[in-house]
């Protein structure tokens, strides 16, 4: 129902290799409450484990829907096999499955209500916040899954990638 994305990328760099182009591009998380001043210079923030990491992008204006990307870095051959993982962040998913089971519960009263009345154009409003529910995640997720997935690709010289 909510939008994610698994892919594997094929690279000829070794594990450690991998592990050494993440660290050039994620900052560590915050800690405690800091006050962002200062804009990094690295693309994304993170934890980075030994042959894993959990990331996501960092940006300057809000986006609830931007994608929490996690990968296991396994040796393949020469090089490393890198599972990738994107997906919404649990709390997001949490409040989405509340917020469309409540709209969807009044726009499926007021739908009922519209088959026994007098047509009613404010009865299709909980129709539409319902649908708007279901399009947000898509448009918040996919343009910036995409570009994740591009700069992975760049950033690990990818030899090729499996979807899955």
């Amino acid at each position: 129902m909510f939008p994610s994305q698994r892919f594997t990328i094929t690279t000829y760099l070794s594990p450690d290799d991998v592990e050494k182009k993440l660290i050039a591009v994620v900052d560590p998380p915050p800690q405690g409450i800091q006050f962002q001043w200062k804009r990094s210079e690295k693309p994304y923030r993170g934890q980075l484990g030994e042959h894993s990491f959990k990331i996501s992008r960092i940006i300057s204006y809000r986006n609830s829907f931007l994608p929490q990307i996690e990968g296991r870095i396994q040796p393949h051959g020469k090089g490393s096999q890198i599972e990738i993982e994107m997906k919404l962040h649990p709390i997001v998913i949490i409040f989405m499955c509340v917020w469309l089971s409540l709209v969807g519960q009044f726009a499926l009263m007021f739908l009922v209500v519209l088959f026994k009345e007098e047509f009613e154009p404010a009865f299709l409003i909980p129709v539409g916040m319902f649908i708007f529910g279901l399009v947000l995640p898509l448009i918040g997720f996919l343009p910036e899954a995409k570009g994740s997935k591009q700069f992975l690709r760049e950033l690990f010289q990818a030899l090729e990638e499996n979807s899955g």
